[in-house]
C-alpha cells in the first residue's frame, strides 16, 4: 500500500509508528486519527469526527477546524500522509487491517480461537489466543480524550480481551496445563470481581488441579461480594460448578466444609434456577417468500468476520402490516433448528405500538428477564442500570437470543442489549431505529406479486388460487401486497365457503381499506396505531398528503399546500419515513404506500367532518 511502512496501535495508548519511528501529535489530532482508525478504510463523516474530536459539543466553525487536524496529522505523518484521504463527505484512513493496524489483527486473531475452539482444536485456540492477547498493552485509547469513542469503541475490546483470556485458559485446560490456566484465571478474577463465568471457569481449573479447598474458596468469595455489591446470589451456571467441585458426599476437611444456603424469608417460595427458557412465538406454516431478507438476517447472526468480538443486534423496520414480526420468527425458529440458542431464546412484545397499553418499561422488561434467569425477586436491582447490569452479568459467557418485537424507539432498546459475543438480538419496529448504535438494518418491503399470491393460496387454499389466477393478482394489488392486509383477506375468504376469488375482489373494491379485516383484526387498525403516534403537526401534514396533486411528493410541491417553508415540508417528509409512514425511492422524492393513502384520505375526511 501506498504511503510506505506505518503501524498503527489502538490497543492501549495510541501508537503511532511511520518507517520505524514513533510519531507523536498532539491531543485533538490525537481524536482525529484514532476516530479514522477505528473504521480503516471507512469514510467517517464530518459530523461523526466533531462529535468524536469535541465530545459531542463541537464548536460552530467546527469543520473548519477539523481541515486544520487534518493538514497538521498530514503534515505529522510525512510519507505517510497520502493515507489520510477526503472524500466527499468526510475523511478516511487507508490501510492494510491484516498488518498495519492492531484492532483488526486481535479481531482476526480472535475470530480464528472461536473457530478452532467451535471444532475442538484446542492447541490452534491456545495459540490464536496468545497472538491476540500479545497486542494488548492495557486500556485501548487511553491517552485519547474523547467520550464517544470510549462509549462506543472501547467496550467492545475490553469484552472480547475478556472472552479471549477465558478462551485461552480454556484451552490450557483441554492440554492439561492446568497451573497456566490457574495464573491467568486467578489475575483475571481479581480484574473482574463479579464476572460468575471467569470465577466459574478458575474453580474447575483449581479443581482439575486438585486444590479443591481453594476452588471452594473462590466461591465464597464471589458469593459475598455479590452479596454485598449487588445485593443478589450466584447465578445457576457457577452455583453448579460449585456443586460439581463439592462431590455428593461434601468436603470433609473443616476449611472447605460448604455453607448451607439461606433459608428463604417467610412467605416466599426459594427461587428455582431456569437453565432452559424457550419463549419463541409459534412459526408459521403460512409463512411465505422474504428469501433474501431471511438469508440477510441469517448472514448478520453470524456476525462479520473479524469484526469485534460482540453481541450482534438486527433491526427489521418496515411499515405496519408488511410482516416483520413474522420474518423475525422465522429467522429465530430457523437459527434454533440449526443448533444456534438452544438454552435461551427470549421474546418480549415491547408494545411500542399497541392499543390498549403504553409501551413497556425497559426496566420493568429486565425485571421480567432477570426473574427466567433465576434471580429471586429480592434480589433484582431496583434501577433501570443495575438491572441491565445485572442482565449482562447473567448472561456472559452464554449463547441466548433476544428476540424484542414491537419497538418503540432505541431508548426502550438500548438497555436491553446484552454484552456477550454469544448473544443475538432481534429488534422489530414500526419506526427507523438508525440511532440504535452497531445494529444491522433490515427493511422490508411489500412482497413481491409472486410471492404475495404465494400467501393468499397459503392461507385460502392453493385450489381456489388455481380457480381464478387472474381474480388472485388482483386481490394482492388491492391488499397493496402487505402480508397482514393478505392474510386478513386470505381468512376472510376462507370463512366464506360460498365465495370465490371474484367474490373477494368485489369485496375488497366496494369496501375500501375497511374491509380488510378478520375477526378482531383489521389493517386500518394497524394503521390507525402509526397515525395516532404522530405529533399533531405530524398528522396534519399526513392528512395534507391526500388531497396532494399527484403522488409522487417534493419538499417544495408540499410546502405551500402545507404552509410551510421548503425546509420545513422537508423536515415533515423525513419524519414520516422515520415512522414508516412515507415511502422515499429517490433522494428528494417520496410517495405513500396506495392503503396508506386511502387511510390518509380517510383521516382527512373525519378530520373535516369535525372542524
Amino acid at each position: 500500500m501506498a504511503g510506505g511502512t506505518i503501524w498503527f496501535g489502538l490497543l492501549g495508548p495510541l501508537e503511532i509508528r511511520v518507517a520505524g519511528s514513533t510519531v507523536t501529535v498532539p491531543s485533538r489530532v490525537r481524536v482525529l486519527l484514532a476516530s479514522l482508525l477505528c473504521r480503516p478504510n471507512q469514510t467517517v463523516g464530518v459530523e461523526e469526527l466533531a462529535d468524536a474530536v469535541w465530545s459531542n459539543e463541537p464548536p460552530r466553525a467546527a469543520g473548519a477546524t477539523l481541515r486544520s487536524h487534518v493538514l497538521r496529522l498530514r503534515r505529522l505523518l510525512g510519507e505517510a500522509a497520502v493515507r489520510i484521504e477526503t472524500t466527499g463527505s468526510g475523511y478516511r484512513i487507508g490501510l492494510d487491517p491484516h498488518t498495519e493496524l492492531d484492532a483488526t489483527i486481535f479481531s482476526a486473531h480472535g475470530e480464528a480461537a472461536r473457530a478452532a475452539a467451535r471444532r475442538g482444536d484446542w492447541q490452534t485456540v491456545s495459540r490464536s489466543a496468545a497472538a491476540a492477547l500479545e497486542l494488548w498493552r492495557g486500556v485501548p485509547l487511553s491517552d485519547v480524550p474523547s467520550d464517544p469513542l470510549h462509549r462506543d469503541e472501547v467496550p467492545g475490546w475490553l469484552e472480547a480481551r475478556i472472552e479471549l483470556t477465558e478462551l485461552g485458559a480454556r484451552a490450557d485446560l483441554h492440554l492439561g496445563r492446568t497451573a497456566e490456566a490457574v495464573r491467568v484465571l486467578r489475575r483475571l478474577a481479581a480484574e473482574e470481581s463479579h464476572r460468575e463465568g471467569v470465577h466459574a471457569l478458575l474453580i474447575e481449573a483449581l479443581a482439575a488441579a486438585g486444590r479443591r479447598a481453594e476452588a471452594l474458596a473462590v466461591y465464597r468469595r464471589l458469593r459475598a461480594a455479590l452479596a454485598a455489591d449487588l445485593g443478589i446470589e450466584p447465578g445457576p451456571q457457577i452455583a453448579a460448578v460449585h456443586q460439581r467441585v463439592l462431590g455428593p458426599a461434601g468436603p470433609s476437611a473443616p476449611d472447605t466444609r460448604h455453607r448451607p444456603e439461606p433459608a428463604a424469608p417467610a412467605g416466599r417460595t426459594p427461587p428455582r434456577p431456569v437453565t432452559v427458557l424457550r419463549q419463541l412465538p409459534a412459526d408459521l406454516a403460512t409463512f411465505t417468500g422474504r428469501g433474501a431478507e431471511l438469508a440477510a438476517l441469517l448472514d448478520a447472526a453470524a456476525g462479520p468476520i473479524g469484526s469485534p468480538a460482540t453481541v450482534q443486534v438486527t433491526a427489521i423496520e418496515g411499515m405496519a402490516g408488511v410482516g416483520k414480526t413474522r420474518l423475525a420468527v422465522r429467522a429465530a425458529h430457523e437459527l434454533a433448528r440449526a443448533g444456534r440458542f438452544s438454552q435461551l431464546q427470549f421474546y418480549v412484545d415491547l408494545r411500542g405500538f399497541d392499543p390498549d397499553h403504553e409501551p413497556l418499561d425497559p426496566a420493568d422488561v429486565l425485571d421480567g428477564l432477570l426473574r427466567a434467569l433465576g434471580v429471586d425477586d429480592h434480589r433484582v436491582p431496583a434501577g433501570l442500570d443495575a438491572r441491565a447490569a445485572l442482565f449482562r452479568d447473567r448472561l456472559h459467557g452464554r449463547e441466548a437470543l433476544l428476540l424484542l418485537d414491537n419497538a418503540a424507539d432505541e431508548p426502550q432498546v438500548r438497555p436491553l442489549v446484552p454484552a456477550g459475543p454469544g448473544c443475538l438480538v432481534l429488534v422489530t419496529s414500526r419506526r427507523r431505529l438508525a440511532g440504535l448504535d452497531g445494529a444491522t438494518i433490515v427493511a422490508l418491503d411489500p412482497l413481491s406479486p409472486p410471492e404475495a399470491v404465494d400467501l393468499l393460496a397459503a392461507v385460502a387454499g392453493p385450489w381456489r388460487i388455481a380457480a381464478a389466477p387472474e381474480a388472485a393478482e388482483h386481490i394482492a394489488r388491492l391488499c397493496g401486497r402487505l402480508p397482514l392486509a393478505l392474510a386478513l383477506a386470505a381468512s376472510r375468504l376462507r370463512a366464506r365457503p360460498a365465495w370465490g376469488l371474484p367474490d373477494l375482489a368485489d369485496h375488497l373494491e366496494v369496501g375500501g381499506i375497511r374491509a380488510i379485516s378478520a375477526g378482531d383484526r383489521s389493517l386500518r387498525t394497524a394503521f390507525e396505531l402509526s397515525y395516532r403516534r404522530l405529533p399533531e403537526p405530524g398528522r396534519r401534514f399526513f392528512r395534507m398528503l391526500a388531497a396532494h396533486p399527484g403522488r409522487d411528493y417534493t419538499a417544495r410541491s408540499t410546502a405551500a399546500a402545507a404552509a410551510l417553508d421548503p425546509a420545513a415540508a422537508c423536515a415533515e417528509l423525513e419524519a414520516l419515513v422515520d415512522e414508516n409512514l412515507l415511502l422515499q425511492d429517490l433522494p428528494g422524492h417520496y410517495r405513500l404506500h396506495d392503503l396508506l393513502h386511502a387511510f390518509a384520505r380517510e383521516a382527512a375526511a373525519a378530520e373535516s367532518q369535525l372542524a
